[in-house]
């Protein structure tokens, strides 16, 4: 007896499509007059920073990393792309279980609709969702075969709208357990709780600029900004080593490699900033970069009126030096015809 066996590929694959959102590029090298030496410890890493700002003022500052930190916030931001996959097609397999839309119930109402009952016999392969087998019961020709698995493949077709809106709820959970979240545009990260939770971790940080730079909050923005702003350059991608992150290296991880993108390094600034003044912070994404703002009076130069709230603006990676509310040339043009986004992020 002849089979005729159907493959599904279920609905939820083609959710994994959309995920890179906001690419981000920028200048690299290394700024002059800046070195950093590390040590590695039993338990983590020391690091120790020396830069020259804007001023030509020479800067420097020691910190401590735990190796258990470093890793709980690279754990905590986003996951690898089989682990995605995985969990999409088992949440589609038991969603179309609760709904009655499981290919074997599809494939029983399709044959006993086409041929009438006990006219094929239909199967599912052991421990996969979406295979079934066809098998007639009686002489069939390969037109009616035809017939019946074209018309079962419009039923399965159909039935991935039916389950469509809670599949992107479960990506939507998904993603948020991660720290990222779902957008128009794939999933992106979460940045408002990115920096939040990067804030606490990088308290021994923020007590080192304070011991080093005292409390006067225009002194410690002058000594951040340069600080981040000249850690060197570089592109992330994606999806970096199995595992997607939207193109972002958490901070911890940019301070033990000594490099980040524009988005990266913004959430460290943003974060420890935070941390430092507990002002409000926003971050700007301008196409293909982004760099952050912060609502204080004292800085002059470029600013952005957000919520009748004056912030002003922090270049992160503009290939040179700059102060506060300095920004490039590329950045003053897009935010002067209007191409931007924001986000409040504190």
């Amino acid at each position: 007896m002849r089979s005729w066996r159907q493959k599904i590929v279920g609905g939820a694959l083609a959710l994994c499509a959309a995920l890179p959102a906001w690419p981000a590029s920028g200048p690299g090298g290394q700024p002059p007059g800046r070195s950093v030496r590390m040590t590695t410890l039993p338990d983590g890493y020391r690091i120790a920073y020396r830069w020259t700002d804007a001023k030509d003022v020479v800067r420097s500052i020691q910190l401590e990393i735990p190796r258990r930190a470093l890793e709980e916030s690279e754990h905590a931001l986003g996951f690898p792309i089989e682990d995605l996959r995985r969990h999409l097609l088992e949440a589609e397999a038991r969603i179309r279980r609760q709904m009655g839309l499981a290919a074997i119930d599809i494939a029983r109402e399709t044959a006993s609709g086409a041929s009438g009952p006990g006219g094929f016999q239909v199967s599912q392969a052991p421990a996969k969702d979406f295979e079934i087998a066809f098998r007639p019961a009686r002489p069939a020709g390969e037109a009616e075969v035809a017939d019946l698995v074209a018309a079962f493949e419009r039923r399965w077709q159909a039935s991935h709208k039916e389950v469509q809106a809670r599949l992107r709820g479960e990506l939507r959970k998904y993603a948020g357990a991660h720290g990222l979240r779902l957008t128009p545009g794939g999933l992106a990260v979460d940045y408002q709780r990115l920096v939040k939770v990067s804030a606490d971790r990088l308290e021994p940080l923020a007590d080192a600029f304070r011991r080093a730079f005292g409390p006067s909050r225009s002194e410690l923005l002058a000594a951040l900004h340069s600080f981040v702003l000249a850690i060197p350059y570089r592109p992330i991608p994606p999806v970096d080593d199995g595992r997607f992150r939207s193109g972002l290296d958490v901070p911890l991880r940019v301070l033990v490699d000594d490099n980040g993108d524009c988005d990266s390094k913004s959430v460290l600034f943003a974060a420890l900033w935070l941390k430092l003044s507990h002002c409000r912070v926003i971050l700007i994404r301008v196409p293909e970069h982004m760099l952050a703002g912060v609502a204080v009076p004292f800085v002059r130069g470029s600013t952005l009126t957000i919520q009748s709230i004056s912030y002003a603006l922090v270049e992160l990676s503009c290939g040179g030096p700059a102060r506060p509310g300095e920004i490039s040339s590329y950045t003053a043009a897009a935010l002067a015809r209007g191409d931007y986004r924001y986000m409040i992020v504190s």
